[in-house]
């Protein structure tokens, strides 16, 4: 019984790791949000998706929340968060960025001025 579900068991466990890394981001303000957070790595190649997020806050606003791994300076992956914060504007799927939050925290208008007109 053991030798049946040994292979078994692994070979599912495999076909589920590699289906958890194949799954797409939904939507063009997720994928413009994960451009936006991989642009603002140190190390973009370490870049390792965990889980996202959207919902609709206010009035014709949406705002995705991105959690993703990334090396430090050390190279040792440390969790990082980013959240991009759109307003409907109806010219393009995503929207217009209003804000980005970095960690929790709030970028600066200057760096926020830069990837908005990166985008255009």
């Amino acid at each position: 019984m053991k030798n049946f579900l040994t292979p078994g068991l692994i070979l599912c466990l495999t076909l589920n790791v590699v289906a958890c890394d194949l799954l797409p981001l939904e939507t063009a303000a997720q994928q413009t949000c994960q451009e936006i957070a991989i642009s603002r790595l140190k190390h973009p190649k370490s870049y390792d998706f965990v889980s996202v997020s959207e919902k609709i806050v206010e009035d014709n606003q949406k705002e995705v929340y991105l959690n993703f791994n990334a090396w430090n300076d050390f190279k040792v992956p440390f969790l990082h968060s980013i959240s991009c914060r759109y307003q409907d504007t109806g010219e393009n799927s995503e929207g217009e960025l209003l804000a980005i939050k970095w960690n929790g925290r709030p970028i600066r208008q200057h760096e926020l001025d830069d990837i908005r007109d990166s985008l255009k």
